[in-house]
């Protein structure tokens, strides 16, 4: 009897050039279907372009990233070393999610805003980054401003039964994106050679803003909760987008755990201040903060640069050589499209990698003196968001991915990663005095107990178990939340299932992490710090996975 063949086991060097050679290739598919997402990663060849939106684009696309996805998993991991194995999880999670939304979810026919987002970002995103050089970036801006004509028509064409609060939330858009042509329009007309083309320009592109927003609304609305995946894409996207194994109602349950938990802590901490609930103080305490004759961005400014000097003095974690955090002005034009302030990573693949640092002083178009103490006081806690967003949060944390030696590894960005390490960074800042005055603690609290409800919240939306004005409501008594701030909170959660959970149960997985290596195995909290920033930004569960809890200190 003849012995069974063995078949021959795959090499290693092989494998490893079979899934290089396949990440490139969906690299570069993409970027010649989608140049804006490309544009976005930071290959400037790309910044000129705004490429086709039909239906067909959508279903051929989905097709490749099938086809793709299905090479991909024939790629054995085993075969891989442990970085490439990473690598190759996180390009699996992301191809199966673009899977699921392009083929089963289908939000480039259910989500109006879908497209019109693309078309006032692919402007947006490239004014901002070169905002101290548009004469350089104009011509770019100029030729996508000839093609948003074309794409909003393709757009509209691809519609089908979208959800009513998405179709109302695409109009807004549209009306703010006339609003911003016209700006953009004051910006770019002393730096072009022909302003008579730029204003045809942005007349024909304001128009198909508006004859876009007409289109959403005569097409045949779908249900009004159809936002919601479902549980069981839900509880797909929460294992492929944060790593947990917990089912959507365990999650919930964890939600409703921490609610209870910090909203305890919080209300022993407002009782030192004697001013009523933990609602109430906040909002005393904010009517108070007299920010001083210091011109806002400069207190920025300032505060960052005291948090990125105690963050190399305390040896809390390394600053990559030549980073750069830049705290700027929202122009004049965006002030009333942008929040208090934000944050502006560098493209992951591109040369130049400046952080912007986004300071929106609305006070400085108020006259009336009142008025202009109460914009200010908008900024009330500036601290925790200059860490949050500055350092040690999330510019820190790109600038050292944006040098990880993959760069695939570059352009992955799981929430449960980047937003649960500015959370750890929040509270580490508060418990080690970077931070420091009276209320720090109590907004400390306060921003977790918002970040717990919305654990429930993403659970409740995205099951069908909550209903949007439930949502709100949930807001409003539990964070106390204006109606407004509410609602325009629940809307971005209805369209992004795992981000808003992200938040508290990414830090609660770094503190996990921090528990076994620092308290447990004697890790200092820098080594800490470099090795989790060292992989970049996907979930700690697939590190732990790949590379286990090690028993001693690397030191």
């Amino acid at each position: 009897m003849k012995e069974p063949r063995k078949m021959p086991r795959p090499r290693a060097d092989t494998s490893a050039r079979a899934f290089a050679e396949l990440a490139g290739r969906y690299i570069r598919q993409k970027s010649q279907v989608f140049p804006h997402w490309a544009s976005a990663m930071g290959l400037a060849d790309f910044n000129d372009q705004l490429g086709p939106n039909n239906p067909a684009t959508h279903r051929d696309f989905g097709s490749f990233v099938q086809s793709i996805l299905q090479e991909l998993e024939a790629i054995p991991a085993s075969a891989l070393g442990s970085e490439d194995r990473l690598d190759r999880r996180a390009l699996l999670a992301h191809l199966r999610t673009e899977d699921l939304d392009l083929r089963v979810l289908r939000r480039w026919q259910t989500n109006p805003q879908e497209h019109c987002d693309v078309a006032i970002q692919c402007l947006f995103d490239l004014a901002m980054r070169h905002s101290d050089q548009l004469r350089r970036i104009a011509p770019a801006l100029l030729a996508r401003l000839g093609e948003i004509p074309r794409f909003l028509r393709e757009g509209a064409s691809c519609l089908d039964r979208p959800v009513p609060l998405w179709t109302r939330l695409a109009g807004r858009t549209c009306e703010g994106a006339v609003a911003f042509l016209a700006g953009l329009e004051r910006e770019l007309a002393p730096l072009v050679r022909n302003p008579a083309d730029l204003a045809r320009r942005v007349r024909a592109a304001s128009r198909a803003f508006l004859q876009y927003r007409s289109a959403t609304v005569r097409c045949r609305p779908g249900p009004a909760g159809a936002f919601a995946v479902g549980t069981e894409a839900f509880e797909f996207l929460v294992r492929e987008r944060t790593g947990l194994p917990h089912t959507a109602r365990e999650l919930a349950a964890e939600g409703e755990y921490h609610v209870a938990r910090i909203h305890g802590e919080l209300e022993r901490e407002a009782r030192k201040f004697r001013l009523g609930s933990a609602a109430d103080c906040v909002l005393a305490l904010r009517a108070a903060w007299d920010p001083g004759k210091q011109p806002l961005l400069e207190l920025y400014r300032e505060t960052t640069g005291q948090l990125r000097g105690k963050v190399v003095s305390t040896g809390l974690a390394a600053i990559p050589e030549g980073e750069r955090l830049r705290v700027l002005p929202v122009p004049d034009f965006l002030r009333h499209q942008f929040p208090t302030a934000a944050y502006t990573a560098p493209p992951p693949w591109a040369r130049r990698q400046d952080g912007i640092f986004w300071v929106n002083d609305l006070s400085l178009a108020v006259r009336d003196k009142d008025r202009r103490l109460a914009e200010q006081r908008q900024h009330f806690g500036l601290g925790l968001t200059c860490a949050h967003e500055g350092y040690p949060g999330h510019h820190l944390q790109f600038a050292v991915q944006n040098r990880h030696p993959s760069r695939l590894r570059r352009m992955f960005a799981h929430a449960i990663a980047y937003e649960g390490w500015t959370l750890w960074c929040e509270r580490l800042c508060v418990d080690l005095d970077l931070v420091t005055g009276p209320h720090t603690r109590l907004l400390q609290l306060h921003d977790s107990l918002w970040r717990a409800h919305r654990i429930v919240l993403d659970c409740g939306l995205q099951t069908g178990a909550l209903s949007y004005q439930a949502a709100c409501r949930r807001l409003e008594m539990g964070v106390g939340f204006t109606r407004a701030r509410a609602a325009a909170d629940v809307n971005w959660y209805t369209a992004a299932p795992t981000v808003p959970l992200s938040y508290l149960m990414g830090r609660l997985e770094v503190e996990k992490l921090h528990r076994t290596r620092v308290e447990q195995s004697g890790w200092t909290l820098r080594e800490f710090h470099d090795w989790f920033l060292g992989f970049g930004a996907i979930p700690s569960a697939w590190i732990v996975e790949e590379f286990g809890l090690p028993p001693a200190s690397p030191g």
